[in-house]
C-alpha cells in the first residue's frame, strides 16, 4: 500500500494518513472476507492512538447506517430489573458520561451456584504454562489465571438463559447505537497464584481495543471484595480525546499506576466490588485492571456486545447444544447471532 501511493505521488507520505488509508481499505476487505488482515488491525491500534479514539467514534456513526438498532419503545424486564424508556436513557447517560453503570439486581443464587459448580468441574487454560486444559483446584494452584474455553461457556444453558435477556441486549442498542452483535462470553477464575500485579491476568492498567465500539457485561459470580481481585477503573476515561497523548505513544500496552497518577485525579479511580450475582455494564476503553488478589479468589463472568466483528479474528462461537428458545431467539435476532454457529 505504501508504496503504490508513493509511486502516484512521488514525496514522502504522512503515516497517520496511511493508518487511514490501511484501515479503511482493511475494512472493505473485511466486509467482503469477514476477515481483519495483520495489517488492517495494525493500522486499526495506530489510528486509535493517534487520534486518541476520535476516529473510532466516528467511524461508528457510519455504521449506525448500515446496522441501524431495532427501535424498542415498551418497558422491558430481565436480570438487571425493569425498565422504561425513560430509565434506559437515565443508563445510557451514565454510559456516555462515566464508562460504567451499576445495577442493584442481582443474579439468582441458584445460578451463580450452577456457574461456580460448572466452573469448578470444567478444565480450563493456564495460559502460558499450561496447554492442556486443567480443572481448578483452590487447593493447587498452577497458576494466576485459569480461562474456560469459549466453546464451553457458550453451551452452558445458564449462560444462553443470560444471552437472550431482552435488557441487556438494549443497554448495548442504545450505547452502540447500532443492532448488537454478541461477540463472545468469556469466563475465568482469577487467583492468588502470583503476588504481585500480572499482566497475563490483566492487574495492569490497559485499555481494551478489540472493535470499533463495543459494551461488555460483567457477572461476579462470587463475592468479591478489597482482598480478592475487584474490578478497577478510572472513570470517564472511555471518551475521544481522554488518554494522555504522551501514554498512547507507547501503543497498546500495559501500564504502570505511577505512570497513570499525575494525569487523573484520586476520586476518578473506582473499585468495584459486590457481592456474587452482583452485575455491571461498562465501555473497557477505559483504562481498567484487576486487583492483585490478597486472599481467595474471583469467579467472573463476561459478555460482549459489538457494533461490527471488524477487529480482532476471533472464531466462530459453535453451538452444539442449544435450547428450542435458544434457537429460536438467534432465528429471530439475525443481527445478534452473527457470530454464532448451530452444529446441529
Amino acid at each position: 500500500m505504501l508504496r503504490k501511493i508513493k509511486k502516484i505521488i512521488g514525496c514522502r507520505i504522512d503515516k497517520n494518513f496511511l493508518y487511514k488509508e490501511n484501515f479503511k481499505e482493511g475494512y472493505k476487505k473485511f466486509i467482503q472476507t469477514g476477515k481483519t488482515s495483520d495489517e488492517a488491525f495494525y493500522a486499526f491500534i495506530k489510528m486509535y492512538c493517534v487520534t486518541n479514539g476520535a476516529y473510532f467514534e466516528d467511524f461508528n456513526k457510519r455504521l449506525k447506517h448500515t446496522n441501524p438498532p431495532k427501535p424498542i419503545n415498551e418497558t422491558l424486564s430481565g436480570v438487571a430489573g425493569v425498565f422504561t424508556k425513560e430509565k434506559f436513557a437515565e443508563v445510557n447517560k451514565e454510559m456516555n458520561e462515566k464508562g460504567y453503570a451499576f445495577f442493584d439486581k442481582k443474579l439468582n443464587k441458584d445460578v451463580c451456584q450452577r456457574l461456580t459448580q460448572f466452573a469448578l468441574n470444567t478444565p480450563a487454560t493456564i495460559p502460558p504454562k499450561y496447554d492442556e486444559p486443567i480443572i481448578y483446584n483452590p487447593g493447587n494452584l498452577l497458576g494466576e489465571v485459569y480461562r474456560f474455553n469459549i466453546s464451553d461457556i457458550i453451551n452452558n444453558v445458564d449462560v444462553q438463559q443470560l444471552m437472550m435477556d431482552p435488557v441487556l441486549l438494549n443497554f448495548a442498542r442504545n450505547y452502540l447505537e447500532c443492532e448488537p452483535i454478541f461477540d463472545f462470553p468469556a469466563l475465568w477464575w482469577s487467583t492468588t497464584f502470583q503476588k504481585e500485579a500480572s499482566s497475563e491476568a490483566a492487574q495492569l492498567f490497559h485499555f481494551d481495543l478489540d472493535r470499533v465500539k463495543w459494551l461488555k457485561v460483567f457477572f461476579y459470580i462470587n463475592d468479591v471484595t478489597p482482598e480478592n481481585g475487584p474490578h478497577c477503573y478510572i472513570e470517564g476515561s472511555h471518551k475521544p480525546n481522554s488518554k494522555p497523548a504522551e501514554l498512547l505513544k507507547r501503543g497498546y500496552v500495559r501500564i504502570s499506576d505511577e505512570d497513570l497518577k499525575p494525569y487523573y485525579k484520586p476520586d476518578a479511580i473506582k473499585t468495584v466490588c459486590g457481592e456474587a450475582g452482583s452485575m455491571f455494564i461498562g465501555d473497557t476503553k477505559c483504562w481498567h485492571k484487576g486487583m492483585p488478589l490478597k486472599k481467595g479468589h474471583r469467579l467472573v463472568l463476561e459478555f460482549e456486545y459489538t457494533s461490527s466483528l471488524f477487529g480482532t479474528n476471533y472464531p466462530k462461537l459453535v453451538v452444539t447444544k442449544a435450547s428450542k428458545d435458544f434457537k429460536d431467539f438467534c432465528t429471530e435476532n439475525k443481527t445478534f447471532a452473527t457470530n454464532i454457529h448451530f452444529s446441529n
